[in-house]
């Protein structure tokens, strides 16, 4: 059983030590990580890197052979993960198929509100329609909710994917490569209504940004974390992180880097 953390009231996350194994290979090495109240960070990195494997860490579903993990004053080993499950969402592009073809984009946003995928539940009550509509307009997708899911654009459907995950109303939110499959036009509006979110009067979640793109690296973005082979190549705020050394021991390629409108932009000399 891992051992209760002593950590500080406001830190919001930490792994300790953590070492991971999959099948004969090593994803995690000795990984340590905190992050503060009030920080959105992104998690940068090539392939490979063990980006993915941490998220599934920091939501209990794979288990470290080594460490501790604190996620939001819950010790993994010693607390109910499941109850932690109800704190955190994650969004990926692998749930989008699991939606009903007959649910509108105000139905999937609701069935977040009480975690389901596809199930039919009693119509949503005061509450939970207050969420709903939250939700929606702080990403801009009010005009879309009575729109089948089906019938949107691959931007637009990861959107309301991520506006039910606001409706849960959790403290924590993984956004897992989110931008995927999408075309260069789509992915840019997207990131537009991602940029809402780290806004401080937005009232939204923590968020956590895994990406292997530096130009997804948004201006709200408070911090970033380097990994390459399961290791912390560098951890802090975006102004120490982000320069040319450091990427390149990261991606192990000399950079060149400008910034515009508060983005980053790299380019492989």
């Amino acid at each position: 059983m891992a051992k209760k953390l002593k950590e500080s009231k406001a830190c919001v996350l930490q792994v300790r030590n953590v070492t991971l194994t999959r099948g004969e290979n090593l994803t995690l090495r000795g990984f340590s990580w905190s992050v503060g109240k009030g920080e959105h960070w992104v998690i940068l990195g090539p392939n490979g890197s063990g980006k993915s494997t941490l998220v599934q860490v920091l939501q209990g579903w794979l288990w470290p052979q080594e460490g501790d993990v604190s996620v939001l004053g819950r010790d993994f080993g010693s607390d109910d993960v499941a109850e932690l499950r109800r704190h955190v969402a994650w969004v990926g592009n692998e749930v989008e198929p699991e939606f009903p073809a007959h649910q509108t984009v105000a139905e999937v946003v609701a069935s977040g509100t009480v975690g389901t995928l596809g199930i039919q539940f009693d119509l949503p009550d005061a509450r939970q329609k207050a969420a709903v509509k939250r939700a929606l307009g702080l990403l801009r997708l009010t005009h879309l909710a009575t729109r089948p899911f089906r019938q949107l654009s691959q931007g637009q459907r990861r959107l309301v994917v991520i506006a039910r995950a606001l409706a849960m109303q959790p403290d924590l939110l993984l956004l897992d490569e989110p931008t995927s499959g999408l075309d260069p036009v789509a992915r840019e509006r997207f990131l537009e209504r991602v940029g809402r979110l780290l806004r401080p009067d937005s009232g939204g979640p923590l968020v956590i940004y895994i990406t292997h793109h530096l130009e997804e690296i948004l201006r709200g973005f408070t911090h970033v974390l380097l990994l390459r082979e399961g290791r912390v190549i560098a951890a802090g705020p975006r102004e120490e992180v982000l320069t040319p050394e450091i990427l390149e021991k990261t991606f192990a390629a000399r950079f060149t880097i400008s910034s515009q409108n508060g983005r980053l932009w790299g380019r492989i000399q």
